[in-house]
Protein backbone atom coordinates (compact mmCIF):
# COMPACT_ATOMS: atom_id res chain seq x y z
CA UNK A 1 0.00 0.00 0.00
CA UNK A 2 3.12 2.15 0.91
CA UNK A 3 4.69 1.55 -2.63
CA UNK A 4 1.08 2.46 -4.61
CA UNK A 5 0.76 5.97 -3.06
CA UNK A 6 4.24 6.53 -3.71
CA UNK A 7 3.91 5.70 -7.07
CA UNK A 8 0.88 8.10 -7.16
CA UNK A 9 2.86 10.72 -5.44
CA UNK A 10 5.60 10.40 -7.78
CA UNK A 11 3.20 10.09 -10.92
CA UNK A 12 1.30 13.23 -9.89
CA UNK A 13 4.80 15.10 -9.44
CA UNK A 14 5.97 14.35 -12.93
CA UNK A 15 2.37 15.23 -14.00
CA UNK A 16 2.40 18.38 -12.76
CA UNK A 17 5.76 19.43 -14.17
CA UNK A 18 4.26 18.45 -17.69
CA UNK A 19 1.40 20.93 -17.46
CA UNK A 20 3.45 24.01 -16.27
CA UNK A 21 5.79 23.19 -18.99
CA UNK A 22 2.63 23.04 -21.78
CA UNK A 23 0.18 25.22 -20.22
CA UNK A 24 2.05 27.70 -17.85
CA UNK A 25 0.28 30.53 -16.46
CA UNK A 26 -2.98 28.92 -17.76
CA UNK A 27 -3.11 26.04 -15.45
CA UNK A 28 -2.30 27.18 -11.29
CA UNK A 29 -2.79 25.34 -8.48
CA UNK A 30 -2.40 26.06 -4.57
CA UNK A 31 -0.59 23.78 -1.92
CA UNK A 32 -1.36 20.18 -1.54
CA UNK A 33 -3.12 19.83 -4.71
CA UNK A 34 -3.40 16.13 -5.74
CA UNK A 35 -4.77 13.65 -8.64
CA UNK A 36 -4.66 9.93 -9.22
CA UNK A 37 -4.62 7.63 -12.18
CA UNK A 38 -5.96 8.69 -15.09
CA UNK A 39 -6.25 12.42 -13.92
CA UNK A 40 -6.43 15.20 -17.22
CA UNK A 41 -6.56 18.54 -17.85
CA UNK A 42 -7.05 20.30 -21.32
CA UNK A 43 -6.40 24.47 -21.99
CA UNK A 44 -7.46 25.60 -25.32
CA UNK A 45 -7.70 29.04 -27.08
CA UNK A 46 -6.48 30.73 -23.57
CA UNK A 47 -8.73 29.33 -21.24
CA UNK A 48 -7.39 29.26 -17.47
CA UNK A 49 -7.72 26.56 -15.13
CA UNK A 50 -7.09 27.84 -11.78
CA UNK A 51 -6.81 25.32 -8.48
CA UNK A 52 -6.75 25.99 -4.63
CA UNK A 53 -5.56 24.48 -1.74
CA UNK A 54 -5.48 20.76 -1.24
CA UNK A 55 -7.66 20.18 -3.48
CA UNK A 56 -8.02 16.43 -4.36
CA UNK A 57 -9.21 14.35 -7.71
CA UNK A 58 -9.55 10.56 -7.42
CA UNK A 59 -9.26 8.54 -10.88
CA UNK A 60 -10.22 9.25 -13.95
CA UNK A 61 -11.13 12.71 -13.46
CA UNK A 62 -10.98 15.53 -16.06
CA UNK A 63 -10.78 19.48 -16.32
CA UNK A 64 -11.00 21.08 -19.85
CA UNK A 65 -10.79 25.00 -20.13
CA UNK A 66 -11.12 27.49 -22.97
CA UNK A 67 -12.59 30.06 -20.84
CA UNK A 68 -12.32 29.75 -17.26
CA UNK A 69 -12.31 26.94 -14.72
CA UNK A 70 -12.24 28.10 -11.00
CA UNK A 71 -11.86 25.81 -8.02
CA UNK A 72 -11.87 26.66 -4.06
CA UNK A 73 -9.58 25.19 -1.46
CA UNK A 74 -10.34 21.79 0.23
CA UNK A 75 -12.69 20.74 -2.41
CA UNK A 76 -12.93 17.18 -3.35
CA UNK A 77 -13.82 15.16 -6.68
CA UNK A 78 -14.58 11.07 -6.65
CA UNK A 79 -13.83 8.98 -9.69
CA UNK A 80 -14.59 10.07 -13.40
CA UNK A 81 -15.76 13.73 -12.36
CA UNK A 82 -15.44 15.85 -15.52
CA UNK A 83 -15.55 19.61 -15.91
CA UNK A 84 -16.40 21.87 -19.51
CA UNK A 85 -16.48 25.67 -19.63
CA UNK A 86 -17.82 24.55 -23.34
CA UNK A 87 -20.38 22.94 -25.29
CA UNK A 88 -20.45 22.39 -29.23
CA UNK A 89 -23.59 24.27 -31.25
CA UNK A 90 -25.75 22.41 -33.04
CA UNK A 91 -28.47 24.30 -34.00
CA UNK A 92 -27.44 24.34 -37.95
CA UNK A 93 -28.33 21.40 -39.95
CA UNK A 94 -25.85 22.01 -42.62
CA UNK A 95 -23.03 21.83 -40.74
CA UNK A 96 -21.05 19.12 -39.40
CA UNK A 97 -21.46 19.61 -35.77
CA UNK A 98 -17.59 19.61 -35.11
CA UNK A 99 -17.54 22.15 -37.36
CA UNK A 100 -20.20 24.54 -35.67
CA UNK A 101 -17.84 26.19 -33.10
CA UNK A 102 -18.62 26.56 -29.43
CA UNK A 103 -20.45 28.46 -26.62
CA UNK A 104 -18.13 28.97 -23.80
CA UNK A 105 -18.82 30.50 -19.97
CA UNK A 106 -16.62 29.91 -17.06
CA UNK A 107 -17.04 27.48 -14.41
CA UNK A 108 -16.91 27.92 -10.86
CA UNK A 109 -16.75 25.62 -7.97
CA UNK A 110 -16.84 27.07 -4.56
CA UNK A 111 -14.96 25.68 -1.45
CA UNK A 112 -15.22 23.06 0.87
CA UNK A 113 -17.02 20.72 -1.80
CA UNK A 114 -17.98 17.13 -2.74
CA UNK A 115 -18.13 16.33 -6.33
CA UNK A 116 -19.45 12.90 -6.07
CA UNK A 117 -18.74 10.14 -8.90
CA UNK A 118 -19.24 10.31 -12.34
CA UNK A 119 -20.60 13.74 -11.54
CA UNK A 120 -20.39 16.05 -15.19
CA UNK A 121 -20.33 19.66 -14.66
CA UNK A 122 -21.33 22.11 -17.99
CA UNK A 123 -20.35 25.48 -18.91
CA UNK A 124 -21.98 28.84 -17.26
CA UNK A 125 -22.16 26.39 -13.76
CA UNK A 126 -21.88 27.94 -10.67
CA UNK A 127 -21.44 25.27 -7.03
CA UNK A 128 -21.40 27.60 -4.07
CA UNK A 129 -19.51 27.21 -0.98
CA UNK A 130 -19.64 23.47 1.17
CA UNK A 131 -22.16 21.71 -0.88
CA UNK A 132 -22.13 17.92 -1.86
CA UNK A 133 -23.11 16.66 -5.48
CA UNK A 134 -24.47 13.32 -5.45
CA UNK A 135 -23.36 10.64 -8.25
CA UNK A 136 -24.08 10.88 -11.18
CA UNK A 137 -25.22 14.50 -11.53
CA UNK A 138 -25.52 16.68 -14.52
CA UNK A 139 -24.69 20.49 -13.56
CA UNK A 140 -25.08 23.03 -15.75
CA UNK A 141 -27.05 26.08 -13.72
CA UNK A 142 -26.29 27.81 -10.12
CA UNK A 143 -26.08 25.39 -7.27
CA UNK A 144 -26.29 27.56 -3.89
CA UNK A 145 -23.99 27.27 -1.07
CA UNK A 146 -24.87 24.73 1.63
CA UNK A 147 -26.46 22.50 -0.43
CA UNK A 148 -26.83 18.81 -0.84
CA UNK A 149 -27.73 17.66 -4.39
CA UNK A 150 -29.02 14.14 -5.82
CA UNK A 151 -30.23 13.13 -9.13
CA UNK A 152 -33.75 11.73 -8.62
CA UNK A 153 -35.38 12.24 -12.03
CA UNK A 154 -35.44 9.98 -14.98
CA UNK A 155 -34.40 11.26 -18.65
CA UNK A 156 -36.06 13.61 -20.94
CA UNK A 157 -35.46 13.69 -23.93
CA UNK A 158 -36.13 16.77 -26.48
CA UNK A 159 -35.68 16.13 -30.37
CA UNK A 160 -33.08 18.89 -32.14
CA UNK A 161 -34.99 21.07 -34.56
CA UNK A 162 -34.37 20.45 -37.88
CA UNK A 163 -35.57 21.47 -41.34
CA UNK A 164 -35.42 19.12 -44.24
CA UNK A 165 -33.59 20.93 -47.64
CA UNK A 166 -36.23 23.47 -48.44
CA UNK A 167 -39.05 21.99 -46.16
CA UNK A 168 -40.10 24.50 -43.10
CA UNK A 169 -40.17 24.02 -39.46
CA UNK A 170 -43.79 25.34 -38.94
CA UNK A 171 -44.81 22.49 -42.20
CA UNK A 172 -43.93 20.00 -39.60
CA UNK A 173 -44.81 21.65 -36.48
CA UNK A 174 -48.32 22.62 -38.11
CA UNK A 175 -49.21 18.95 -37.96
CA UNK A 176 -48.25 18.22 -34.21
CA UNK A 177 -48.74 19.63 -30.64
CA UNK A 178 -46.25 19.67 -27.76
CA UNK A 179 -46.77 16.05 -27.32
CA UNK A 180 -46.47 14.76 -30.86
CA UNK A 181 -49.99 13.90 -31.33
CA UNK A 182 -51.46 14.60 -34.77
CA UNK A 183 -53.43 17.58 -34.70
CA UNK A 184 -54.35 17.96 -38.13
CA UNK A 185 -57.61 16.24 -37.78
CA UNK A 186 -58.50 18.96 -34.94
CA UNK A 187 -58.14 21.80 -36.86
CA UNK A 188 -61.48 21.72 -39.16
CA UNK A 189 -63.14 21.11 -35.36
CA UNK A 190 -61.62 23.81 -33.60
CA UNK A 191 -62.20 26.41 -36.57
CA UNK A 192 -65.79 26.06 -36.44
CA UNK A 193 -66.04 25.23 -32.58
CA UNK A 194 -63.46 27.49 -31.48
CA UNK A 195 -65.41 30.80 -30.42
CA UNK A 196 -66.42 29.93 -26.83
CA UNK A 197 -70.13 29.26 -28.02
CA UNK A 198 -69.31 25.70 -27.90
CA UNK A 199 -67.66 22.72 -25.92
CA UNK A 200 -63.88 23.83 -27.07
CA UNK A 201 -62.81 27.51 -25.45
CA UNK A 202 -61.56 29.86 -28.21
CA UNK A 203 -57.56 29.27 -28.58
CA UNK A 204 -55.46 32.51 -28.74
CA UNK A 205 -52.16 32.35 -30.26
CA UNK A 206 -49.78 34.22 -28.49
CA UNK A 207 -46.26 35.00 -30.59
CA UNK A 208 -43.25 35.53 -27.96
CA UNK A 209 -39.53 34.62 -27.87
CA UNK A 210 -39.06 32.22 -25.26
CA UNK A 211 -41.48 31.24 -22.20
CA UNK A 212 -38.71 31.83 -19.51
CA UNK A 213 -39.63 34.17 -16.56
CA UNK A 214 -39.55 37.36 -18.31
CA UNK A 215 -41.73 40.65 -17.69
CA UNK A 216 -44.14 39.81 -20.61
CA UNK A 217 -44.03 36.04 -19.97
CA UNK A 218 -44.75 35.94 -16.50
CA UNK A 219 -47.96 38.52 -17.47
CA UNK A 220 -49.08 36.36 -20.15
CA UNK A 221 -48.77 33.22 -17.43
CA UNK A 222 -50.35 35.36 -14.98
CA UNK A 223 -53.60 35.88 -17.45
CA UNK A 224 -53.36 32.25 -18.28
CA UNK A 225 -53.94 31.18 -14.58
CA UNK A 226 -56.90 33.34 -14.31
CA UNK A 227 -58.98 32.77 -17.16
CA UNK A 228 -61.78 30.82 -17.61
CA UNK A 229 -60.23 28.05 -19.58
CA UNK A 230 -62.89 26.66 -20.80
CA UNK A 231 -63.58 29.69 -22.47
CA UNK A 232 -59.96 30.72 -23.68
CA UNK A 233 -56.93 29.31 -23.49
CA UNK A 234 -53.44 30.43 -25.09
CA UNK A 235 -51.14 28.54 -27.11
CA UNK A 236 -47.55 29.57 -27.55
CA UNK A 237 -45.55 29.98 -30.82
CA UNK A 238 -41.94 30.85 -29.68
CA UNK A 239 -38.66 31.40 -31.88
CA UNK A 240 -35.92 29.03 -29.10
CA UNK A 241 -35.03 25.63 -29.90
CA UNK A 242 -34.88 24.97 -25.81
CA UNK A 243 -37.79 23.90 -23.35
CA UNK A 244 -38.24 27.06 -21.39
CA UNK A 245 -39.27 27.67 -17.29
CA UNK A 246 -42.78 27.90 -18.44
CA UNK A 247 -43.63 24.81 -20.59
CA UNK A 248 -44.74 22.51 -18.30
CA UNK A 249 -47.11 24.51 -16.68
CA UNK A 250 -48.50 25.18 -20.18
CA UNK A 251 -48.89 22.10 -21.54
CA UNK A 252 -50.33 21.12 -17.41
CA UNK A 253 -52.87 24.22 -18.52
CA UNK A 254 -54.40 22.92 -22.06
CA UNK A 255 -52.36 25.45 -23.53
CA UNK A 256 -49.19 24.24 -26.54
CA UNK A 257 -46.17 25.16 -27.10
CA UNK A 258 -44.61 25.64 -31.43
CA UNK A 259 -41.44 26.38 -32.43
CA UNK A 260 -40.21 28.30 -35.20
CA UNK A 261 -36.94 30.09 -36.29
CA UNK A 262 -34.90 32.32 -34.07
CA UNK A 263 -36.30 36.42 -35.27
CA UNK A 264 -33.35 37.44 -36.92
CA UNK A 265 -32.62 39.54 -39.99
CA UNK A 266 -30.96 36.89 -41.58
CA UNK A 267 -34.26 34.47 -40.94
CA UNK A 268 -36.63 37.41 -41.46
CA UNK A 269 -37.57 35.60 -45.20
CA UNK A 270 -37.86 32.37 -43.55
CA UNK A 271 -39.62 33.35 -40.70
CA UNK A 272 -42.39 34.73 -42.70
CA UNK A 273 -42.88 31.67 -44.85
CA UNK A 274 -43.31 29.44 -41.90
CA UNK A 275 -45.42 31.37 -40.26
CA UNK A 276 -47.69 31.46 -43.69
CA UNK A 277 -47.31 27.68 -43.19
CA UNK A 278 -47.99 27.60 -39.75
CA UNK A 279 -51.19 29.37 -40.00
CA UNK A 280 -52.78 27.80 -43.33
CA UNK A 281 -52.70 24.43 -41.29
CA UNK A 282 -53.75 26.12 -37.97
CA UNK A 283 -57.29 27.78 -39.59
CA UNK A 284 -58.80 27.02 -35.61
CA UNK A 285 -56.61 30.52 -35.29
CA UNK A 286 -58.69 33.62 -35.20
CA UNK A 287 -57.17 35.30 -32.52
CA UNK A 288 -54.05 36.26 -32.46
CA UNK A 289 -51.70 38.25 -29.37
CA UNK A 290 -48.32 39.31 -30.16
CA UNK A 291 -45.80 40.52 -27.94
CA UNK A 292 -42.88 40.52 -30.35
CA UNK A 293 -42.99 44.59 -29.69
CA UNK A 294 -41.75 46.06 -33.89
CA UNK A 295 -41.46 42.64 -34.68
CA UNK A 296 -44.98 41.58 -34.86
CA UNK A 297 -45.18 42.84 -38.06
CA UNK A 298 -44.49 39.69 -39.47
CA UNK A 299 -46.59 37.46 -37.96
CA UNK A 300 -49.59 40.17 -38.27
CA UNK A 301 -49.09 40.68 -41.16
CA UNK A 302 -49.01 37.19 -42.90
CA UNK A 303 -51.67 37.12 -40.40
CA UNK A 304 -54.00 39.75 -42.10
CA UNK A 305 -53.56 38.25 -45.79
CA UNK A 306 -54.95 35.25 -44.12
CA UNK A 307 -57.91 36.84 -42.93
CA UNK A 308 -57.01 36.45 -39.27
CA UNK A 309 -59.68 38.65 -38.00
CA UNK A 310 -58.27 39.96 -34.47
CA UNK A 311 -54.61 41.09 -34.55
CA UNK A 312 -53.31 42.08 -31.71
CA UNK A 313 -50.02 44.01 -30.83
CA UNK A 314 -48.65 44.68 -27.50
CA UNK A 315 -46.10 47.15 -26.32
CA UNK A 316 -43.98 45.88 -22.83
CA UNK A 317 -40.95 48.26 -23.90
CA UNK A 318 -39.86 51.85 -24.62
CA UNK A 319 -35.99 51.33 -26.36
CA UNK A 320 -33.90 54.25 -25.83
CA UNK A 321 -30.41 54.78 -27.63
CA UNK A 322 -29.11 53.99 -31.23
CA UNK A 323 -27.54 51.09 -32.53
CA UNK A 324 -27.99 48.78 -36.17
CA UNK A 325 -31.14 47.02 -34.47
CA UNK A 326 -32.25 50.97 -34.31
CA UNK A 327 -32.69 51.03 -37.91
CA UNK A 328 -34.68 48.05 -38.04
CA UNK A 329 -37.04 48.69 -35.24
CA UNK A 330 -38.05 52.19 -36.78
CA UNK A 331 -39.25 50.82 -40.20
CA UNK A 332 -40.62 47.57 -38.73
CA UNK A 333 -43.04 49.66 -36.13
CA UNK A 334 -43.82 52.43 -38.53
CA UNK A 335 -45.14 49.78 -40.75
CA UNK A 336 -47.14 47.63 -37.60
CA UNK A 337 -50.02 49.70 -37.07
CA UNK A 338 -51.57 48.46 -40.64
CA UNK A 339 -51.82 45.07 -39.98
CA UNK A 340 -53.07 45.13 -36.05
CA UNK A 341 -56.81 45.33 -34.99
CA UNK A 342 -56.14 46.17 -31.47
CA UNK A 343 -53.31 48.09 -29.84
CA UNK A 344 -52.16 47.07 -26.14
CA UNK A 345 -49.39 49.05 -24.16
CA UNK A 346 -48.10 47.83 -20.37
CA UNK A 347 -47.55 51.22 -19.83
CA UNK A 348 -48.34 54.72 -21.63
CA UNK A 349 -44.65 55.62 -22.71
CA UNK A 350 -44.72 52.08 -24.22
CA UNK A 351 -47.20 52.78 -26.57
CA UNK A 352 -46.14 55.57 -27.86
CA UNK A 353 -42.97 53.89 -29.27
CA UNK A 354 -43.91 51.39 -31.08
CA UNK A 355 -47.31 53.02 -32.30
CA UNK A 356 -46.83 56.71 -32.00
CA UNK A 357 -47.96 59.45 -29.60
CA UNK A 358 -50.78 60.49 -32.41
CA UNK A 359 -52.32 56.78 -31.67
CA UNK A 360 -52.35 57.13 -27.68
CA UNK A 361 -56.61 57.16 -28.37
CA UNK A 362 -56.28 53.65 -29.51
CA UNK A 363 -53.66 51.58 -27.46
CA UNK A 364 -55.55 49.74 -24.89
CA UNK A 365 -53.37 49.77 -21.39
CA UNK A 366 -53.39 46.05 -20.64
CA UNK A 367 -52.16 46.24 -16.85
CA UNK A 368 -49.29 43.60 -15.84
CA UNK A 369 -51.75 42.51 -13.28
CA UNK A 370 -50.74 39.72 -10.47
CA UNK A 371 -52.48 37.98 -7.70
CA UNK A 372 -51.76 40.57 -4.82
CA UNK A 373 -52.46 38.14 -2.45
CA UNK A 374 -49.41 36.15 -2.77
CA UNK A 375 -46.90 38.83 -1.93
CA UNK A 376 -48.51 39.76 1.53
CA UNK A 377 -45.70 40.44 3.66
CA UNK A 378 -45.31 37.48 6.31
CA UNK A 379 -42.43 37.50 9.08
CA UNK A 380 -42.30 33.47 9.00
CA UNK A 381 -41.71 33.80 5.68
CA UNK A 382 -39.43 36.25 5.52
CA UNK A 383 -37.30 34.06 8.48
CA UNK A 384 -37.48 31.31 6.44
CA UNK A 385 -36.14 32.62 3.37
CA UNK A 386 -33.44 34.56 4.66
CA UNK A 387 -32.59 31.08 6.68
CA UNK A 388 -32.56 29.53 3.53
CA UNK A 389 -30.14 31.57 1.73
CA UNK A 390 -27.49 31.78 4.60
CA UNK A 391 -28.15 35.14 5.44
CA UNK A 392 -26.64 36.22 8.73
CA UNK A 393 -29.47 37.56 11.22
CA UNK A 394 -32.22 39.87 10.80
CA UNK A 395 -29.74 42.62 10.97
CA UNK A 396 -28.50 42.41 7.84
CA UNK A 397 -29.94 44.62 4.97
CA UNK A 398 -30.84 42.64 1.38
CA UNK A 399 -31.04 44.60 -1.56
CA UNK A 400 -33.08 42.68 -4.05
CA UNK A 401 -33.38 43.09 -8.09
CA UNK A 402 -35.43 40.69 -10.03
CA UNK A 403 -34.62 40.45 -13.89
CA UNK A 404 -33.07 38.50 -16.64
CA UNK A 405 -29.73 39.52 -17.45
CA UNK A 406 -29.67 41.63 -20.36
CA UNK A 407 -27.82 45.13 -20.96
CA UNK A 408 -31.16 46.74 -20.72
CA UNK A 409 -31.37 45.74 -16.57
CA UNK A 410 -27.93 47.24 -16.13
CA UNK A 411 -26.18 45.04 -13.92
CA UNK A 412 -22.73 46.53 -14.33
CA UNK A 413 -24.24 49.58 -12.73
CA UNK A 414 -26.16 47.50 -10.36
CA UNK A 415 -22.91 46.17 -9.21
CA UNK A 416 -21.38 49.38 -8.73
CA UNK A 417 -24.45 50.80 -6.77
CA UNK A 418 -24.52 47.87 -4.64
CA UNK A 419 -20.75 47.98 -3.56
CA UNK A 420 -21.17 51.58 -2.04
CA UNK A 421 -24.06 49.99 -0.41
CA UNK A 422 -22.17 47.54 1.64
CA UNK A 423 -19.11 50.32 1.94
CA UNK A 424 -21.99 52.32 3.68
CA UNK A 425 -23.41 48.86 5.74
CA UNK A 426 -20.96 46.01 5.82
CA UNK A 427 -23.35 44.11 6.77
CA UNK A 428 -25.29 43.52 3.43
CA UNK A 429 -26.23 41.47 0.88
CA UNK A 430 -27.43 41.73 -3.10
CA UNK A 431 -29.52 38.97 -4.40
CA UNK A 432 -29.98 38.65 -8.03
CA UNK A 433 -33.28 36.96 -9.03
CA UNK A 434 -33.01 35.78 -12.86
CA UNK A 435 -31.46 34.14 -15.49
CA UNK A 436 -30.02 34.94 -19.32
CA UNK A 437 -30.65 32.85 -22.46
CA UNK A 438 -28.54 29.36 -22.92
CA UNK A 439 -25.39 30.82 -22.81
CA UNK A 440 -25.14 33.13 -19.56
CA UNK A 441 -21.91 35.36 -20.85
CA UNK A 442 -23.68 38.07 -18.88
CA UNK A 443 -24.12 36.67 -15.77
CA UNK A 444 -20.80 35.53 -15.52
CA UNK A 445 -18.89 38.71 -15.97
CA UNK A 446 -21.36 40.36 -13.75
CA UNK A 447 -20.30 37.21 -11.37
CA UNK A 448 -16.60 37.89 -12.14
CA UNK A 449 -16.97 41.65 -11.50
CA UNK A 450 -18.69 41.11 -8.07
CA UNK A 451 -15.56 39.07 -7.10
CA UNK A 452 -13.42 41.77 -8.70
CA UNK A 453 -14.89 44.21 -6.16
CA UNK A 454 -14.48 41.47 -3.11
CA UNK A 455 -18.18 40.81 -3.06
CA UNK A 456 -18.21 36.83 -3.90
CA UNK A 457 -20.39 36.15 -0.51
CA UNK A 458 -22.16 39.55 -0.36
CA UNK A 459 -23.64 38.84 -3.75
CA UNK A 460 -26.19 35.95 -4.01
CA UNK A 461 -27.17 34.74 -7.72
CA UNK A 462 -30.36 33.02 -7.03
CA UNK A 463 -31.33 32.34 -10.71
CA UNK A 464 -34.79 31.55 -12.47
CA UNK A 465 -36.57 31.20 -9.92
CA UNK A 466 -41.16 30.06 -9.46
CA UNK A 467 -41.08 31.29 -6.36
CA UNK A 468 -40.32 35.41 -6.51
CA UNK A 469 -43.00 36.19 -4.19
CA UNK A 470 -41.68 34.38 -1.24
CA UNK A 471 -38.02 35.48 -2.22
CA UNK A 472 -39.07 39.10 -2.02
CA UNK A 473 -40.53 38.36 1.68
CA UNK A 474 -36.70 38.12 2.66
CA UNK A 475 -35.71 41.44 0.92
CA UNK A 476 -35.22 44.88 2.88
CA UNK A 477 -35.47 46.97 -0.44
CA UNK A 478 -35.74 46.60 -4.37
CA UNK A 479 -33.17 48.94 -6.68
CA UNK A 480 -33.98 48.73 -10.77
CA UNK A 481 -31.67 50.83 -12.19
CA UNK A 482 -32.54 49.85 -16.13
CA UNK A 483 -31.72 51.64 -19.06
CA UNK A 484 -35.18 51.12 -20.30
CA UNK A 485 -38.64 49.78 -19.51
CA UNK A 486 -42.11 49.51 -20.45
CA UNK A 487 -43.84 49.21 -17.34
CA UNK A 488 -41.86 45.99 -15.20
CA UNK A 489 -43.83 43.37 -14.03
CA UNK A 490 -41.18 43.20 -11.15
CA UNK A 491 -42.08 46.94 -10.06
CA UNK A 492 -45.98 45.58 -9.75
CA UNK A 493 -44.77 42.25 -7.59
CA UNK A 494 -42.54 44.25 -5.58
CA UNK A 495 -44.79 46.83 -4.38
CA UNK A 496 -47.03 44.26 -3.32
CA UNK A 497 -44.37 42.67 -1.22
CA UNK A 498 -44.46 46.03 0.60
CA UNK A 499 -40.49 46.78 -0.49
CA UNK A 500 -39.56 50.84 -0.42
CA UNK A 501 -38.19 50.24 -4.29
CA UNK A 502 -35.67 53.17 -5.81
CA UNK A 503 -35.95 53.03 -9.91
CA UNK A 504 -34.23 55.22 -12.62
CA UNK A 505 -35.21 58.21 -14.36
CA UNK A 506 -35.48 55.76 -17.82
CA UNK A 507 -38.15 53.58 -15.93
CA UNK A 508 -41.91 55.00 -16.65
CA UNK A 509 -43.25 56.78 -13.37
CA UNK A 510 -46.48 55.18 -14.23
CA UNK A 511 -44.89 52.10 -12.51
CA UNK A 512 -45.32 53.95 -8.94
CA UNK A 513 -48.53 52.73 -8.10
CA UNK A 514 -48.40 52.55 -3.96
CA UNK A 515 -46.44 56.00 -2.96
CA UNK A 516 -43.56 53.75 -1.72
CA UNK A 517 -41.28 54.24 -4.92
CA UNK A 518 -38.19 56.84 -5.41
CA UNK A 519 -36.36 57.90 -8.82
CA UNK A 520 -32.96 58.55 -9.13
CA UNK A 521 -31.14 59.67 -12.38
CA UNK A 522 -29.25 57.00 -13.91
CA UNK A 523 -26.10 59.10 -14.08
CA UNK A 524 -25.85 59.94 -10.12
CA UNK A 525 -23.24 58.48 -8.33
CA UNK A 526 -23.46 55.00 -6.91
CA UNK A 527 -22.50 56.48 -3.59
CA UNK A 528 -25.56 58.74 -3.97
CA UNK A 529 -27.59 55.88 -5.03
CA UNK A 530 -26.70 53.93 -1.73
CA UNK A 531 -27.32 56.50 0.32
CA UNK A 532 -31.21 57.18 -1.19
CA UNK A 533 -31.37 53.27 -1.25
CA UNK A 534 -30.39 53.09 2.33
CA UNK A 535 -32.57 56.31 3.52
CA UNK A 536 -35.72 55.06 1.91
CA UNK A 537 -35.64 51.65 3.82
CA UNK A 538 -34.72 53.25 6.81
CA UNK A 539 -38.12 55.59 6.64
CA UNK A 540 -40.49 53.94 4.25
CA UNK A 541 -43.50 55.88 2.86
CA UNK A 542 -45.47 52.96 3.84
CA UNK A 543 -44.52 51.64 7.12
CA UNK A 544 -46.75 48.58 7.40
CA UNK A 545 -45.56 46.05 4.48
CA UNK A 546 -48.37 44.24 4.66
CA UNK A 547 -50.46 46.70 3.03
CA UNK A 548 -48.98 46.61 -0.20
CA UNK A 549 -51.46 43.83 -1.80
CA UNK A 550 -54.39 46.44 -1.25
CA UNK A 551 -52.55 49.07 -2.71
CA UNK A 552 -51.95 47.59 -5.31
CA UNK A 553 -54.91 45.84 -6.06
CA UNK A 554 -56.21 49.90 -5.08
CA UNK A 555 -54.33 50.63 -8.71
CA UNK A 556 -55.97 48.20 -10.72
CA UNK A 557 -53.71 45.41 -11.09
CA UNK A 558 -55.24 42.32 -9.23
CA UNK A 559 -55.32 39.84 -11.64
CA UNK A 560 -58.74 38.28 -10.79
CA UNK A 561 -60.82 41.49 -12.71
CA UNK A 562 -58.08 41.99 -15.15
CA UNK A 563 -58.22 38.35 -16.59
CA UNK A 564 -62.16 38.78 -16.69
CA UNK A 565 -62.19 41.60 -18.66
CA UNK A 566 -59.27 40.81 -21.03
CA UNK A 567 -61.11 37.34 -21.58
CA UNK A 568 -64.37 39.00 -22.54
CA UNK A 569 -62.45 41.14 -24.96
CA UNK A 570 -61.27 38.54 -27.50
CA UNK A 571 -64.85 36.84 -26.91
CA UNK A 572 -66.32 40.18 -28.31
CA UNK A 573 -63.84 41.29 -30.52
CA UNK A 574 -63.70 37.92 -32.13
CA UNK A 575 -67.43 37.92 -32.41
CA UNK A 576 -67.46 41.51 -33.67
CA UNK A 577 -64.95 40.80 -36.35
CA UNK A 578 -67.20 37.65 -37.59
CA UNK A 579 -70.77 39.39 -37.09
CA UNK A 580 -71.91 37.88 -34.21
CA UNK A 581 -73.74 39.22 -31.24
CA UNK A 582 -70.89 39.89 -28.60
CA UNK A 583 -71.07 38.95 -24.88
CA UNK A 584 -70.98 41.68 -23.27
CA UNK A 585 -68.60 45.01 -24.16
CA UNK A 586 -65.72 45.30 -21.46
CA UNK A 587 -65.38 48.06 -19.50
CA UNK A 588 -62.96 51.05 -20.74
CA UNK A 589 -59.85 51.20 -19.43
Amino acid sequence: MMLIKVWYRFTGLLLKAVYKVVYGRHMRWGRGFHMRKGFQATVEHGGVITLGNNVFFNNGCGLHARKAITIGDETIFGENVHVYDHNHRFADPTLAIKDQGYTEAPVTIGRHCWIGSNVTILKGATIGDNTVIGAGCVISGDIPANSVVRMESSLHVDPIRRTDAGAPVAAVSALADADGHDTAGEAAALATDGDGDGDAPTRVLVLDTVMDRGGAETMMMNYLRHMDRGKVIYDFLVNRDYRAAYEDEIEALGGRIYRMCPMYPQYFGRYKKEFRAFLTAHPEYRIIHSNLEERSYFGLREAAKLGVPVRIAHAHNRPVGFDLKSVFREYFRLRLPKYTTHMFACGEEAGDWLFGVKRRSRVIQQRNAIDTALYRYDEAVRAQVRAEFGTPGEGTFVLGHVGRFFPQKNHTFLIDIFAAVHRAQPDSELWLVGGGELNDELKNQIRAKADELGLHDAVKFLGVRADVHRIMQGMDAFVLPSLFEGLPVTMVEAQAAGLPCTISDRVPGQCAITGNVQVVALDTAPEEWARRILAQAARPAVADRAQGPELVAKAGFDITANAAWLQRFYLDALAKAEGKAPSGRPEAR
